[in-house]
């Protein structure tokens, strides 16, 4: 593994972005719905400290169901919530114990048991949160999405505190009650990369995928990375479907560039496959310091195609990062000099689309591509799919012109004909076209 490639897999594996936690938490009369900002903890809400027997509503769930109780119940769970509120621990035991001794009742049961949970979290204690969180459960009036939320929320606290055996614990509770919860999906999946198990952190990632997806919830981009990063450096092949989920839901410059080298680096493509998807990063703005000028450069140099590299060589001298001045560039410079003059590749064009050679008239077709004269390599391309010449490279050359001149439909439709060995690259520039205004 390269040193590029390494400093690739750690930008990639650096960032986790963990979904909100937008469940609304149900403490003492009721409960308001707070945002929270990226990898916050659920937000509890300020008591009012009304009286729960005269609030009207009365206490309700997080789906807006009211809850019944007891006056003598209702009295107990009062005198509780003060304590919470007073912050006052001693407080909190004597009236925690004399509410769980008259709670009958599941809505009775759930009242005390929350309260239990705002104490242990305000005083951030993990055994007492695990213990309030599980009475919610046995309440048996807790609904399931906050007690997702809760367990979801405890295993983030165990994980930050590095006990992560109990934080696996209670992310299987949340994953008991709902499997397809993206929170709870996107944290075991930090938890089993932190235990070395990383295929199955990129299958869990995977799966909050496809939940967000289910969800009509847009993915955020530090997932994508997190998950294309950990399935790079372990080498998977999924690794090339991810990134291109990545960069199709978050193209940049950027996206394109880290996608195209995991490609590039997982699949070794032959030259003209290569080409072409250097001549995409080229096209998304994505080539970017000496390795990818050089790349291309040197790529396009061997297979002879003097003017394109030319082109490319000049535009590394004002790129930033780029040191043209070294030898491996001004050897490439110095080959470049030969390159053919404009004049003589419009020449060579009009002979090929004369003549009867399939193979010419693509040669032909990428001379003048290479020159930018994209428009006026279309013809020769839709010639040789006539002539004899390789209708696989053809059309993938024709997609590429037409995409590159602005011709959306005729690219979309030249590209998708596109099969065989130049399916893969033909594939990610449509993924291109469909990321393009």
């Amino acid at each position: 593994m390269n040193l590029s490639t390494k400093f690739l897999i750690a930008a990639l594996a650096t960032t986790v972005a963990f979904p909100v936690l937008a469940q609304r938490m149900p403490v003492g009369g009721s409960s308001t719905n707070k945002k929270a900002s990226e990898g916050s903890r659920p937000q509890e809400t300020a008591e009012s400290g009304e009286d729960l027997e005269k609030a009207q509503p009365g206490p309700t769930t997080t789906t807006g169901r009211k809850l019944t109780y007891s006056k003598e119940a209702g009295k107990a769970v009062l005198e509780l919530q003060n304590a919470v509120n007073a912050k006052d621990p001693a407080l909190i035991t004597t009236k925690l114990a004399a509410a769980q001794a008259v709670a009958k009742s599941p809505d009775e049961k759930f009242l005390v048991a929350s309260q239990q949970t705002r104490a242990a979290i305000a005083a951030n204690d993990l055994v007492a949160i695990r213990a309030g969180v599980d009475a919610l459960q046995a309440s048996g009036a807790a609904e399931t999405p906050d007690l997702v939320a809760r367990y979801t929320d405890l295993g983030r606290r165990y994980k930050e505190a590095k006990q992560v055996d109990e934080a696996v614990v209670v992310l299987n509770k949340a994953m008991a009650l709902n499997p397809n919860n993206v929170s709870t999906l996107v944290n075991l999946a930090s938890i089993r990369d932190a235990q070395g198990q990383k295929a199955e952190a990129v299958a869990l990632m995977q799966k909050s995928f496809a939940a967000s997806k289910a969800a009509g919830q847009k993915v955020e981009e530090g997932n994508f990375k997190f998950a294309t990063g950990l399935a790079y450096g372990q080498r998977l092949p999924v690794a090339n479907d991810l990134a291109r989920q990545w960069v199709a839901a978050y193209p940049s410059p950027a996206s394109w560039r880290d996608s195209l080298r995991i490609y590039r680096d997982l699949n070794k493509p032959a030259q003209n496959q290569l080409i072409d998807l250097l001549r995409l990063g080229r096209a998304a703005n994505a080539l970017s310091g000496e390795s990818d000028y050089f790349a291309l450069g040197s790529a396009l140099v061997n297979a002879g195609k003097l003017a394109e590299a030319k082109t490319v060589l000049a535009e590394a001298k004002s790129a930033p990062n780029v040191d043209s001045t070294k030898r491996a560039f001004t050897d490439l410079t110095a080959r470049v000099s030969a390159a053919p003059a404009r004049a003589a590749i419009d020449a060579s064009g009009k002979t090929a689309l004369a003549g009867a050679n399939g193979k010419a008239m693509i040669d032909a077709g990428d001379a003048l591509y290479g020159v930018g004269a994209y428009a006026e390599a279309v013809p020769l391309y839709r010639a040789a799919l006539t002539k004899g010449g390789d209708a696989s490279l053809a059309n993938l050359h024709l997609g590429m012109a037409l995409a590159r001149s602005g011709d959306k439909p005729g690219a979309t439709a030249a590209l998708t004909a596109v099969s065989g060995v130049n399916a893969d690259v033909a594939r990610y520039w449509l993924l291109w076209l469909a990321t393009t205004a």
